[in-house]
């Protein structure tokens, strides 16, 4: 989960559930840049604690409404499969469904506390991936992009050529200096990205 503040008001992005103070904070948005569960595991935890609107593309908000879809019901298998991640606990299958409050149909920007933000398809991932671009700076990417690791496109709703026709133009086409926060792994720089075939 990533947390953007401005004036004490609060942006969460893909929101999982942990404790954080919201002494004088007001959450505003809650944005998804996927369907899948581990990105948004804690939806109704924060929307119980606040009354910020989940934004999501419009397929991302068809897809967390089904537990197949989100992938949750495959949970246990989903982190077997991810070999270079050592779990402390046990995981186990959940039947986890939540909703959006508004959905965006390509693109959406907003203009929050002085700042603009960009939202964006992202096909490649999965059907309901998009981007976040914070005044054409700072990129959060969801699972759509990471510095030393391919895009996955081959879950259920992924799509190569969605990735290699749309999306990896249009971030290729974003400034060198941008700052990337990926859904998983490291910070980056998008000039030191080079995986991009």
């Amino acid at each position: 989960m990533y947390v953007i503040e401005e004036n004490n008001h609060l942006i969460l992005i893909d929101p999982c559930i942990i404790d954080i103070s919201l002494k004088n904070k007001t959450i505003d948005y809650i944005f998804l840049t996927h369907e899948h569960y581990d990105h948004i595991s804690g939806v109704n935890y924060w929307k119980e604690k606040c009354e910020a609107k989940v934004i999501c593309s419009k397929s991302c908000a068809e897809n967390i409404k089904s537990s197949r879809k989100n992938l949750s019901i495959f949970f246990k298998t989903f982190c077997e499969l991810q070999i270079w991640v050592k779990l402390k606990v046990p995981v186990e299958n959940v039947e986890y469904v939540c909703q959006a409050d508004k959905f965006f149909d390509n693109s959406l920007t907003i203009e929050w506390q002085g700042n603009k933000i960009y939202l964006f398809d992202c096909p490649g991932h999965s059907l309901g991936s998009s981007c976040v671009l914070v005044n054409d700076k700072i990129l959060f990417s969801g699972d759509s992009l990471f510095k030393d690791y391919p895009t996955v496109t081959g879950l259920p709703g992924g799509s190569k050529k969605g990735w290699l026709e749309k999306s990896l133009p249009f971030l290729k086409s974003l400034p060198k200096d941008t700052i990337v926060y990926p859904g998983h792994f490291n910070s980056f720089c998008i000039k030191d990205y080079y995986l991009w075939e």
